[in-house]
């Protein structure tokens, strides 16, 4: 059948859904109950997820973020048996090479792109909700987010949940990420000066607690810091954050006015040169290009605050434990003060300090 939302109905067109199943079926649907509510609509989500466990489930999470969210939960179904196909907006999630990630193009009516959980394994049951409401918010929050609203229907009649898997089996959705950037063959000039500086370094221990290192780059004189902050990776076999201050702008690129551009960076996960080739962020391809010559494991990374506050959660999201910083950080001008690059504030975070001179 058909299990687009009707257009403008708002809440009132699950009737018209419902209707729509009894037509499909010649009777109606047994054991199917309708339901508005976020937090029933939760509580029936996770009794499917544990029902499911070991059999089969397809499930809609809207878009990426929100199956990363989930992660933890995922993981878990996948590694006790369950057969996931799982259906969203964005690049797949990266990990979960045992998960069946259908992208799907953005369509704030079809079924596919909505929250559902369809299992037919140990026991047919089926939910699935549509959200209403303004298309700009669509996928985005949580269910009890301020003006959320979804509506939906529960059903463990065997016809509905195959007609359901039927649907969705045949939606094949998009390659879950673009054709990589082509990486030239040999690293260009800055790359290269990089290269040669880093290989001239013997650096002395740092002293360092087991992670990452993180130094910021792409604002003012970062050479030294840069260059530092690889041979001691090289020396200590770690891998490296970089920090992307230039985007310390007025907007910030999670949520800039690109549309739905389903491969823009995400908070949560590193990118790489192909990435930053595409977001025109030369300094950040040279690094990378460093890093990846000198067998230096290395990601680039947007901060989601300004000085101290961003660097913070470098260290926290990805496992750091050495920031390596500009000697400029001793006597940072007026405005990396305002953005809060001062020394009395980087001293409070929880990682030891390197300052290059």
């Amino acid at each position: 059948m058909d299990w687009t939302y009707p257009s403008g109905a708002g809440e009132a067109g699950i009737y018209e859904i419902g209707r729509r199943m009894a037509e499909q079926l010649g009777r109606m649907p047994d054991a199917t109950r309708f339901t508005y509510d976020a937090r029933d609509m939760l509580r029936v989500t996770r009794e499917i997820e544990r029902a499911s466990t070991g059999g089969r489930l397809w499930v809609g999470f809207q878009t990426t973020p929100k199956m990363e969210v989930e992660r933890e939960r995922y993981t878990r179904l996948l590694a006790d048996g369950t057969r996931i196909v799982a259906y969203g907006t964005g690049p797949g999630p990266e990990g979960l090479d045992a998960l069946d990630y259908r992208v799907l193009p953005f369509d704030a009516a079809r079924l596919e792109n909505q929250w559902f959980l369809v299992t037919d394994a140990p026991e047919p049951v089926a939910f699935v909700s549509w959200e209403l409401g303004d298309p700009a918010q669509f996928g985005v929050g949580g269910a009890a987010s301020p003006g959320k609203r979804f509506v939906g229907f529960v059903s463990d009649d065997p016809a509905v949940v195959a007609d359901l898997i039927a649907v969705l089996g045949g939606v094949r959705g998009t390659p879950a990420a673009p054709p990589p950037a082509p990486v030239p063959a040999t690293p260009g000039a800055e790359a290269q000066d990089l290269i040669s500086r880093v290989e001239g370094r013997s650096p002395a221990a740092s002293g360092a607690a087991d992670g990452s290192v993180v130094v910021p780059i792409g604002r003012q004189a970062d050479e030294d810091a840069l260059v530092t902050a690889l041979a001691v990776a090289r020396s200590e076999r770690r891998n490296v954050i970089l920090v992307d201050r230039s985007a310390e702008g007025l907007s910030s690129p999670y949520g800039d006015l690109r549309g739905d551009d389903a491969y823009r960076p995400d908070p949560d996960r590193l990118f790489g040169v192909g990435m930053a080739r595409r977001e025109g962020r030369g300094r950040m391809v040279a690094a990378l290009e460093a890093a990846m010559a000198l067998g230096i494991e290395a990601g680039g990374w947007y901060p989601t605050a300004s000085g101290a506050d961003g660097l913070r959660e470098a260290l926290r999201r990805f496992g750091g434990s050495l920031l390596v910083l500009p000697a400029s950080v001793r006597r940072p001008g007026l405005a990396e003060r305002i953005r809060g690059m001062s020394m009395d504030r980087l001293e409070k975070l929880e990682a030891r300090l390197l300052v290059a001179e």
